[in-house]
Order: C-alpha cells, then structure tokens, then sequence
C-alpha cells in the first residue's frame, strides 16, 4: 500500500510539472497583415487578386487566426477608377469576419513628405474601409504606419500622434519585424520565370527565417521584460503568404502560440511602455522601447538577416 501511494504520489507530482511546463511555455501573437489588399509587383489582374486573396483567407480561416488587415485604398483604382475585382478581393476580408485597418492612401513615407501631405493621405485612406467595416457594424480604429516610420524629427513624431488621437485612431505597433516583404518580391520573380524549383526554396527559406525571426524577438521580450509578452507580428498580403501562410501558421503554432486579435495583444503590460523614438528607421516597437531606456547596444546582436543570395534575386540593395 505505502508502495502504490508513494508511486501515485510521483505520478501525481510528474504530471502537475508537465502541465505547468505546459502553461509557462504558453505563447501568444496576434498576425497583422499590410498593404491590402494585395502587395504585388506582377500581378495586375483583379481576379489574380481574389484568387490570391481566398488562399490566404483559407490558411486564415484554418488555424483561427483574428488577423487585422491594413489597407491601401490607392491599390484599388485602375485608371482613376474603382476597379470591382480588386474591391472584390478586399471585401473578402470583412465578408471573412476580420478586421480592417488604415495604412495611408497611397503608403506614403512620412518622413520624405510635409505633415499637412501626409495627414491628407491617411484621412483619404479610410473612405471605403470605413464604409466596409460600417456593413459589419464596426468602426475603423487602428493605423499602420507605412514603413513603420514614426516621425524622424521630435516635432514630426509629436504632431503625427497628436493627428491621429485627435482623429480616434489608435497605433498598431509592431513587435515582430522582418524582411518578409523581401521574399514575397523574390518569390514572386520566380513565379514570373516558371521557375517552379526557385519558388520552392524561397518559400522553404522563408519559413526558416521567419521563425528564426521570432526566436529572436521572444529572446528580446525577455531581456527586456524579463518574460516573453505577447508578441504582434507583421506581414503583407502576398503570393507568397497566399502559398506559404500554412506553413508558416503550423511553424507558429509548434511553438506553443496561441492567435489572438490585436485588441488582446495590446492588453499586455508591456504596450504601455515608453516610446521616444525618434530616427530614419522602421523598427520593432521592442526595439523602440529599448531605445527609449537606453540598454547597451549589445542588446540589439544576433539579428537573423535576409541571406544575401535572397536579396539579389528580389533586386533589393543589401548595403
């Protein structure tokens, strides 16, 4: 009897570590999603669009994931003119149930243009979204930086806050960036040379990478917060997640995260922080806020970068 309650006790006692091992490593991310509603070099057809917009739903749809799509509205004129298919593949979105955010007009870069241009911008940017999101009973709320610049003068960064919560828009930050947008344009030169082989291993690479990415970033939470917060991850609408998403979202989710919607990830702790950022740069808002606390530069060491080899092939200065 002392035997079989000593061994139940061990039993007992291993199971409530697996469980706790479980719940510490618990992981949380919300998927952002830019330039909607398709960021493309090549494809010019709208119905290319909604064929490439309906893959991407689906792996959306598959692993139940609240992503938030931020949309260029300049994206869907053809001749100064509306074109149907291309709003066909936006409405998707909002028919699919997600959300829409604000990412400027025309993706303008605030810091190369005069506040008065750029605010203009993101006031026309929000006219058909607004009405889209209006048909769901939602109200549009969140902005996407293009670029993820933020102002590269004091007085730049303080006026483009102060627009947007006068305008009730509130920042999408950024925890997890990355030199996504570099293998959806290889990848799809390899699409427009057939070359079957060559969008293999970009889209292979590409998974590697991203994940390498997120090792990273939770690695930087960590040092930063002394735990891993949940993290906001950016991509864009692109053949290359239309086709590699799946992928993507089973990596992610091996390591234990969970998808959540912005509106949750924001409610971390950590998205309370200090931001004084002021630079050329687009950077993580982890990167922001250790900026802001001036940590040592041995911090930022260790970044996983675009292979030089990925980068030639998109056509995209490695300097």
């Amino acid at each position: 009897m002392i035997k079989i309650s000593i061994l139940y006790l061990a039993l007992s006692f291993f199971l409530m570590h697996i469980v706790f091992a479980q719940k510490v490593n618990q992981r949380f991310i919300a998927v952002t999603i830019d330039d909607l509603p398709m960021n493309t070099r090549y494809l010019a057809d709208g119905n290319q669009w909604i064929e490439q917009t309906e893959k991407l739903l689906a792996n959306i749809k598959k692993y139940n994931i609240p992503a938030i799509g931020f949309v260029n509205e300049n994206k869907l004129y053809v001749d100064n003119q509306i074109d149907s298919t291309r709003l066909k593949a936006l409405t998707l979105w909002v028919d699919a149930g997600l959300d829409l955010g604000n990412h400027t007009f025309s993706h303008s870069d605030y810091h190369k243009i005069s506040d008065e241009i750029f605010f203009e911008d993101v006031i026309r940017g929000e006219k058909i979204i607004k009405e889209l999101l209006a048909s769901q009973k939602k109200q549009l709320k969140y902005f996407r930086h293009p670029y993820l610049h933020t102002g590269n003068t004091e007085e730049k960064r303080i006026a483009l806050k102060n627009f947007l919560a006068d305008h009730s828009y509130l920042v999408a930050p950024v925890t997890i960036d990355n030199g996504e947008w570099i293998y959806a344009f290889a990848y799809e030169k390899a699409f427009t040379k057939n070359d079957i082989e060559m969008m293999r291993t970009i889209g292979n690479d590409y998974i590697r990478y991203m994940i390498d990415k997120i090792k990273y970033f939770e690695n930087q939470s960590i040092k930063l917060f002394g735990h891993e917060i949940k993290q906001v991850l950016l991509i864009h609408s692109s053949m290359l997640n239309a086709e590699y998403l799946d992928d993507l979202a089973e990596a992610i989710s091996k390591r234990n995260y969970n998808f959540i919607s912005l509106d949750e990830a924001l409610t971390d702790p950590a998205f309370k922080s200090e931001d004084n950022f002021i630079g050329e740069g687009g950077i993580s808002w982890l990167h922001r806020w250790s900026y802001t606390k001036m940590v040592d530069k041995k911090f930022f060491e260790g970044e996983p970068e675009v292979p030089k080899e990925i980068m030639d092939y998109a056509g995209i200065d490695s300097e």
